[in-house]
């Protein structure tokens, strides 16, 4: 998905407003969100409230954090799976416990080579699984394909 006027076909005066009203700009959460959009789901992207931590978007009741990278560091994706999934906790917090899903979080990989960022991220993600990080499902994104982390 491009940007505006992109392969997504977003033209320039669309916009999107997260729950509280406010216009999103957050470029990588507009791109996956207009995935989910495309497949039919209900997205809602969710309002930040400093210094309270959120999810960036709700799709289908799942809460969804979008994370951007171009690292090829694993202690890079280790350290991002584990702040978007205590994000993702502190909006869960919110509801009562039968309310709750797992969460996801998206890894959009920026960076040019594949191999590199996808070995990166399954290495972060393993050592974050290690230590209890992950609290729901991990995808990497890399060029419009999805790849679940395991």
């Amino acid at each position: 998905m491009g940007g505006y006027g992109g392969s997504s076909g977003r033209v320039k005066d669309k916009c999107y407003y997260d729950t509280g009203g406010h216009k999103v700009t957050d470029k990588n959460s507009i791109e996956v969100a207009e995935h989910y959009i495309n497949e039919g789901k209900r997205v809602a992207f969710l309002q930040e409230k400093p210094p309270e931590k959120r999810a960036d978007l709700s799709v289908e009741g799942i809460h969804v954090e979008v994370k951007g990278m171009i690292s090829t560091k694993p202690n890079k994706f280790k350290n991002n799976i584990r702040e978007a999934f205590e994000q993702i906790e502190a909006d869960l917090s919110r509801y009562s416990k039968d309310k709750r899903k797992p969460g996801k979080v998206v890894i959009l990989s920026k960076h040019e080579n594949f191999e590199e960022g996808y070995n990166a991220a399954c290495e972060g993600y393993k050592e974050a699984k290690r230590q209890g990080y992950v609290k729901g499902t991990v995808e990497f994104w890399h060029n419009g394909k999805i790849y679940i982390l395991e």
